[in-house]
């Protein structure tokens, strides 16, 4: 969960991009003296430069990937039988990772849209949208993929780090972190959370507090 909008966060837009170290805790007044218009500059030609070295290099790599995460998806598959067993534990489960954050995330992202030849799946408007066939084949995964692309492409990534990311472990997990109970019975649920690297953040700010 995210707090209001009527949280203390200095409003940057108000001040032209011009931030006044008095209203900065200790540990950001670097970013009075940022130059934030020349920062957007240098990302946007980085961005270019990214862009036009593109190429078949990089659909090469995500034919690796689709290889590897449908090899370990039949693997899975296929010693289901065999009972509770961990290969059939290890090899569903970097399916579905493999299948999120290596496949779906990037291609969700737009990645591939000006390198892959086949647009009409290889896209972020495409990709496991329309028909149960395009959701099986491209992400069979308990997240919507319109879902993920609002909350993670627009609310998370326009709000990194931010308050207002719903992906902030830190604002997350607070009440953990605050919680009035003994060091293991607290961080025995950091393991549990569904935020991939909450556990060790959580763990470490604990520690430190």
């Amino acid at each position: 969960m995210c707090r209001p909008d009527n949280s203390n966060d200095v409003d940057i837009k108000s001040k032209g991009l011009k931030l006044e170290e008095k209203d900065l805790a200790e540990e950001d007044k670097w970013l009075a003296k940022l130059d934030f218009s020349a920062f957007a500059q240098e990302i946007k030609v980085l961005g270019k430069k990214l862009e036009k070295d593109q190429g078949p290099a990089d659909v090469a790599h995500l034919n690796r990937m689709i290889l590897w995460s449908n090899t370990f998806a039949a693997i899975g598959l296929l010693t289901m039988g065999l009972g509770v067993n961990p290969i059939t534990v290890v090899c569903l489960s970097l399916y579905t990772f493999s299948r999120w954050t290596m496949i779906a995330h990037h291609v969700c992202h737009g990645g591939y849209e000006k390198c892959h030849p086949n647009k009409s799946r290889w896209s972020r408007f495409k990709f496991g949208l329309g028909t149960f066939w395009r959701r099986f084949n491209d992400w069979f995964d308990w997240m919507m993929p319109e879902a993920w692309n609002v909350e993670h492409n627009t609310r998370h990534h326009y709000n990194l780090s931010e308050i207002h990311d719903p992906d902030l472990v830190e604002e997350n997990l607070v009440y953990l972190r605050e919680m009035n109970a003994p060091f293991f019975s607290s961080t025995r649920s950091l393991f549990s959370s569904p935020s991939p690297g909450s556990g060790s953040i959580m763990l470490q700010t604990h520690i430190r507090n």
